[in-house]
């Protein structure tokens, strides 16, 4: 079954690939504005980044692609606006702390070399984090940043995915705040035990606190408090890492149950009636990334999934 499969890598730009990719994120926000505002005119011409390269020049110097694919998102989001399944298109703001764009791979301008990946307009190599395996076709590449300081790549790739055997074998499967799934801890054979990161998190956030109260005892501004400021990054750091292991825990229990079940049933009334006087480790926004992990795969590797509710 032919696919398209994402796959989303670390990178480790330099000084001026930071600025290049700093500079697209602006040069993608200002085109999409731009973009919306003559909309929202209705000008008798449309309004294209191929027009607005004439007017502003600096937009020659990023990325064509990237521009065009902030076009198609904005066209994307009216289309979502008039089908009533989201609301009115909204200006990207600079203040936002996670920025991206998007780019094709169009006679292999995108590609992965001895940990390194080249992207379109950007002459050097940028090295990356290259943890898994990439086995089909390159589409697009999108660079995201948090603060313009991390920053990660999710290549789109188009992939054959061959069905995995047929087992025979069904299961239903419920909702539960302290396991994910009731038993899932007896299915994997593994423990998922965030106890002691919860504790971390629990400590810096107390910290947090207390140095928030100093600082506003001395009248020194938050943003130039530094304890305060390097306990924030600390606490960040964990909540994504709490983030990432949960992730890590929904991708092994989806692939385990696809893996040995032909069938699997998913029992959605119980979700309500579960909530007991428990510790509430897995909420219901865990439940359901997971459930839309098992949707694909069970699509993917040619199993059933029956929603019983």
């Amino acid at each position: 079954m032919s696919v398209l499969k994402a796959y989303r890598f670390k990178i480790y730009p330099d000084e001026a690939q930071k600025q290049f990719f700093v500079a697209t994120f602006g040069c993608v926000r200002f085109t999409y504005n731009h973009l919306l505002v003559a909309s929202q005119q209705k000008k008798e011409q449309k309004l294209t980044p191929a027009k607005l390269k004439k007017e502003y020049p600096f937009l020659k110097e990023t990325d064509s692609l990237a521009l065009a694919n902030a076009q198609r998102n904005l066209e994307k989001a009216f289309r979502r606006y008039f089908t009533g399944k989201s609301d009115f298109p909204k200006f990207k703001h600079k203040s936002n702390p996670w920025q991206s764009y998007t780019t094709n791979n169009q006679g292999h301008t995108i590609y992965l070399k001895e940990g390194q990946l080249k992207l379109p307009k950007l002459k050097s190599l940028v090295k990356v984090n290259y943890h898994r395996e990439i086995t089909g076709q390159i589409k697009s590449a999108t660079i995201s940043a948090k603060n313009n300081t991390d920053f990660y790549v999710s290549i789109l790739c188009v992939e054959e995915i061959p069905s995995l055997p047929q087992t025979s074998q069904s299961i239903t499967i419920a909702y539960s705040p302290s396991e994910l799934l009731e038993g899932s801890q007896s299915l994997l054979q593994i423990t998922f035990n965030q106890d002691s990161l919860v504790t971390k998190i629990d400590k810096v956030q107390k910290k947090l606190k207390i140095r928030a109260k100093v600082a506003r005892k001395n009248r020194i501004p938050l943003a130039e408090a530094k304890n305060y400021q390097k306990l924030k990054e600390r606490l960040a750091r964990l909540q994504v890492s709490q983030k990432e292991k949960k992730e890590d825990f929904f991708d092994q229990l989806s692939y385990y149950l696809v893996c040995h079940f032909d069938q699997i049933m998913v029992d959605a009334t119980i979700i309500e009636n579960n909530q007991e006087a428990c510790t509430v480790v897995f909420t219901k926004a865990d439940w359901h990334c997971f459930y839309k992990k098992l949707v694909y795969k069970s699509n993917w590797y040619g199993k059933k999934l029956i929603d019983l509710d």
